[in-house]
C-alpha cells in the first residue's frame, strides 16, 4: 500500500494527509457551511483524484471474486470474506451492525443511483462482531435470574436462529410445564414437519430461559447440553451442509463430557451403547451431579435413524439416557417410538402467520409486503402452508429483489430450486422403502382426484400393501387427508408435488415411462368407477334427499345417531309422502340399520307402487322378503330389480344368499340340501356374469366367493350326517 503514508509522484501530500484535508473540507463546507461554484469545482476534481489514488494504492487488497464468494489477498494469504458486501450484484453501503436478541444484523443500503433501498441482512453466529462470544471451551457458565436471586447454569445453547419470533405460546407453555414437572416425565418429544420451526422454538425457549430465568419453585437444571444431528440448514444463501457430523447416537452423550474435559480421551471412544451411558452417568455422579441436574437436548433425531429397526434402537437408547443420565428433549420430523411428553409443532395460525410476515417485512425492508393489505398477506401465507421457513424465504426474496409478492410466490412454489425441496422433504423420502416411493411418483402423475380407491389401485399395480403406504404417509407431511370412514380423500401439498416430480424425472431409464403407464391405467379405472357410480347413485340420492328433514336423516345415519335419523325420516315422509326414492331409502334404513324387516316391508311396498320401474325399490323389497323368509316373493322382486336395471350378478347372488340362510334355519331338513345345491348353482352363475366394469364387481365377487365356501361347507356337513345315520347300528 505504498503511497498511504509516503509522498508519491505528481502529488504533494500522502493519501492520509489528503484524506484529512478532505475530511476538514467536508465538515466545514458541505456539512456545516456553504458550497459556492468555485469551491465545488475545485473539490469535485480533488475528490475524484483522491478516489483514483486510493483505488490504485489499495488495488492488491480490494476484495475480488463472484457474488457467491469474495476473497482478499494480503501478501500470499488468501482471506475469504464472509461478511456480505455484495447482494444481487450490487455493493452494500453498511450503515451499522447491531445485535438483536443475540442475532447480528447488517443495516445498510444498496449502492444504486436508481434504487438505493434499505436492507437488513443476518450474519452467521461465527461473524467477527460476535468474536467475544467465541471461546475455546464448548460449555460456558450463564447467570440465570430467579425470582429470589440467581443461579449458574453450565450450557452450550446456541444463539437464536431468528430475532423475529412470533406465536408458539401454546408450545412454549407446554415446554415450560414439562420443565417444571420433573417427576412426571423424563423425556420430551418436539415433532413436526420440516420448516415448521422445531429447532427455532427450542432455541428461543432456552435463550429466554437463560436471559429471563424461571419462576420460583421451578427446578433449574445445572447442565444444559445441546447437540444437533442436523446435516443441513436453510440460509439466505441456500442450503448449507454441515460437515463432520457423526450419525452415532453416542456422540450426543459424549458431548456432555466436554463440561469437564476440553479434549476427550480415547477411552470415551472405545465404548458405546449402555456401557457409554453408564460411564457418563458415573462421571457426573463423581462430580456431584444428580440426574435431575442434567438436561440433554438432541436436535433432529430423524437423521440418526432411517429405518424402523434404527428408530426402535434410538428409542431404547433415549430411554436409557433419560433413566441413567438426565432429562432429554429431542426434536424430530417424525413422531418417534418412545415414551415422551409429545409437543407437536404444526403450521402457524393464520393470525400468527400474518403477524410474522408483517414483522419480517418491516425488519428486512420488503416494500411490497409492508404495503400489502391483510387479505393479500393471508393469501400468501395460505399458499406457503403457514410454514415460518417459507414465509421467511418469501420475505427475504422480496426484500433482496424488490419484486412483488406474487413474483416471490412464483419463485418459491413454481420455480423452487432443488435445494429447498431437498431440505424440506429429503429425510422423509429416505425413510420410505422403494415401493412406497414409487407410489408417490405415480400419484403425482394422475389426472384423477386422489382418493382411497385410486391410491389402492396404484398400490396394487406397484405391488405394495395399501396399509404399508398409509403407515409411511402417516410419518410425513406430504399430504392432507380427509377421512370419510370407509374411504378418504388425499391432497398432496404443492411443494411435495414438485419434489415427487423431481424424483420421477431422476428415476432410472424406463421407470418414468412405467409410472406414466400405471397412472394412465388407474385414471381409466377411476373414470369408469365415476360413471358407474353416478349412474347407480345420483338419481335416487338426489330424489330421496331433497327436503331438509331427509338431509338431516342422512347425516344422522352417517353419524350412527339412528334414533334421530328415524324421526327425521318420518318427518320427511310426512312432508313428501309420494317420494318413491325416499320411501325406499327409509325402508333400507329400517332393514340395514335397525333390523326391522317387518316395519320396513310397508315402506318398500309403497315405494314399488309409487315407482314400479325403480330397480332400487324392487331390490330393497326383495331383501326384506328374504329377511322375512319369503323366498318366492323375494325371488319375484329380485327378477323385477334385474329387469329394471340391477346387475344380474348381484340379483343372483342375493338369491343364493337367501337360500343359504334359509337352509341354516333347518340344516338337516329334507329340503335344505336341495336349497343349498340350488344356491351353489346361483353363486356360480353370479360369478360368471359379473361385469368387470361394474363399480361393485369386486365387492360382489368377494361376497360370492365367501358364500360359495359357506354353502359347500354346509353341504358337506349335511352329507356327513346322513352317511353317519345310515351306518349307525340300530339301537335296541
Amino acid at each position: 500500500m505504498k503511497g498511504w503514508f509516503e509522498n508519491s509522484e505528481c502529488f504533494e501530500k500522502p493519501i492520509i494527509s489528503a484524506l484529512i484535508a478532505w475530511l476538514e473540507f467536508r465538515n466545514k463546507r458541505p456539512a456545516h457551511g456553504v458550497l459556492d461554484a468555485p469551491t465545488t469545482e475545485l473539490w469535485a476534481q480533488q475528490t475524484g483524484d483522491l478516489i483514483q489514488r486510493i483505488l490504485k494504492t489499495q488495488a492488491d487488497a480490494l476484495p475480488q471474486g463472484s457474488e457467491a464468494r469474495l476473497t482478499a489477498q494480503v501478501g500470499d494469504i488468501i482471506i475469504p470474506i464472509t461478511t456480505p458486501l455484495i447482494i444481487d450484484g450490487n455493493a452494500i453501503v453498511i450503515g451499522k451492525i447491531v445485535p438483536r436478541n443475540g442475532v447480528w444484523k447488517i443495516k445498510g443500503q444498496i449502492l444504486s443511483w436508481t434504487a438505493a433501498r434499505d436492507i437488513t441482512i443476518d450474519l452467521g453466529p461465527q461473524n467477527i462482531f460476535a468474536a467475544e462470544a467465541h471461546t475455546s471451551e464448548k460449555f460456558r457458565w450463564s447467570d440465570v435470574p430467579l425470582t429470589n436471586g440467581s443461579t449458574l447454569v453450565l450450557n452450550n445453547i446456541p444463539v437464536r436462529q431468528t430475532a423475529t419470533f412470533v406465536g408458539r405460546k401454546k408450545e412454549q407453555d407446554k415446554l415450560s410445564e414439562w420443565l417444571k414437572n420433573i417427576a412426571d416425565s423424563r423425556a420430551c418429544l418436539v415433532f413436526g414437519d420440516g420448516g415448521f420451526g422445531k429447532t427455532t422454538l427450542v432455541l428461543e425457549f432456552f435463550n429466554k430461559f437463560l436471559e429471563d430465568g424461571v419462576d420460583a419453585g421451578c427446578p433449574v437444571p445445572t447442565v444444559v447440553s445441546y447437540y444437533t444431528a442436523k446435516k443441513t440448514k436453510w440460509t439466505e444463501e441456500g442450503l448449507a451442509h454441515f460437515k463432520g457430523i457423526s450419525d452415532a447416537m453416542e456422540d450426543s452423550i459424549r458431548e456432555l463430557i466436554y463440561c469437564f474435559d476440553p479434549v476427550l480421551g480415547k477411552e470415551w471412544y472405545k465404548i458405546e451403547g449402555r456401557s457409554l451411558i453408564d460411564k457418563v452417568a458415573t462421571r457426573f455422579s463423581e462430580e456431584g451431579f444428580s440426574r435431575d441436574d442434567i438436561l440433554l437436548i438432541i436436535d433432529n433425531t430423524e437423521t440418526l435413524a432411517t429405518s424402523t429397526a434404527d428408530a426402535e434402537a434410538l428409542a431404547d437408547f433415549i430411554a436409557q439416557v433419560a433413566r441413567r443420565i438426565g432429562r432429554v428433549i429431542i426434536t424430530s420430523r417424525r413422531r418417534e417410538l418412545l415414551a415422551a411428553e409429545p409437543i407437536q409443532v404444526s403450521q402457524l395460525s393464520e393470525t400468527e402467520a400474518v403477524e410474522l410476515i408483517k414483522e419480517l417485512g418491516n425488519e428486512y425492508g420488503a416494500h411490497a409486503i409492508s404495503m400489502a393489505g391483510d387479505r393479500v398477506l393471508r393469501k400468501a401465507c395460505t399458499s406457503l402452508m403457514y410454514k415460518p421457513l417459507l414465509i421467511d424465504t418469501l420475505v427475504r426474496y422480496v426484500a433482496r429483489s424488490s419484486s412483488s409478492i406474487q413474483d416471490g410466490l412464483d419463485q418459491i412454489l413454481r420455480k423452487t430450486n432443488d435445494e429447498l425441496l431437498e431440505f424440506l422433504y429429503e429425510d422423509a423420502w429416505a425413510r420410505m422403502n422403494a415401493l412406497v416411493q414409487e407410489v408417490f411418483m405415480v400419484l403425482v402423475s394422475l389426472a384423477s382426484p386422489l382418493d382411497g380407491k385410486c391410491v389402492g389401485d396404484v398400490c396394487k399395480e406397484i405391488g405394495v400393501q395399501h396399509a404399508e403406504f398409509q403407515a409411511s404417509l402417516g410419518e410425513t407431511y406430504f399430504a392432507t387427508i380427509v377421512d370419510h370412514g370407509e374411504s378418504y380423500d388425499l391432497e398432496i401439498v404443492e411443494l411435495a408435488k414438485k419434489f415427487f416430480l423431481q424424483k420421477k424425472q431422476r428415476a432410472p431409464n424406463g421407470n418414468a415411462e412405467r409410472f406414466e403407464n400405471i397412472a394412465f391405467k388407474v385414471d381409466k379405472q377411476a373414470t369408469e368407477r365415476y360413471e358407474i357410480d353416478k349412474n347407480y347413485r345420483m338419481d335416487r340420492v338426489a330424489d330421496a334427499y331433497r327436503s331438509e328433514y331427509a338431509k338431516a336423516a342422512k347425516i344422522a345415519t352417517i353419524k350412527k345417531d339412528f334414533e334421530t335419523a328415524k324421526v327425521s325420516f318420518e318427518l320427511a315422509i310426512l312432508e313428501e309422502p309420494l317420494n318413491a326414492a325416499l320411501q325406499e331409502r327409509y325402508a333400507s334404513f329400517l332393514l340395514r340399520s335397525l333390523g326391522k324387516a317387518d316395519v320396513a316391508l310397508t315402506y318398500a311396498q309403497r315405494s314399488t307402487e309409487l315407482d314400479p320401474h325403480s330397480a332400487d325399490s324392487w331390490l330393497t323389497l326383495g331383501l326384506i322378503k328374504y329377511q322375512l323368509n319369503d323366498l318366492v316373493n323375494g325371488d319375484s322382486a329380485m327378477d323385477k330389480a334385474m329387469t329394471y336395471g340391477k346387475a344380474k350378478s348381484l340379483c343372483l347372488l342375493r338369491k343364493a344368499i337367501a337360500r343359504y340362510h334359509h337352509a341354516r334355519q333347518e340344516p338337516y331338513g329334507r329340503r335344505s340340501l336341495g336349497g343349498l345345491k340350488e344356491a351353489e348353482v346361483l353363486v356360480k352363475q353370479s360369478m360368471q356374469t359379473t361385469l368387470p366394469k361394474d363399480f361393485y364387481s369386486l365387492k360382489n365377487q368377494r361376497e360370492a366367493e365367501k358364500y360359495s365356501a359357506l354353502i359347500r361347507s354346509l353341504i358337506l356337513k349335511i352329507n356327513k350326517r346322513e352317511i353317519s345315520s345310515i351306518n349307525a347300528p340300530e339301537r335296541l
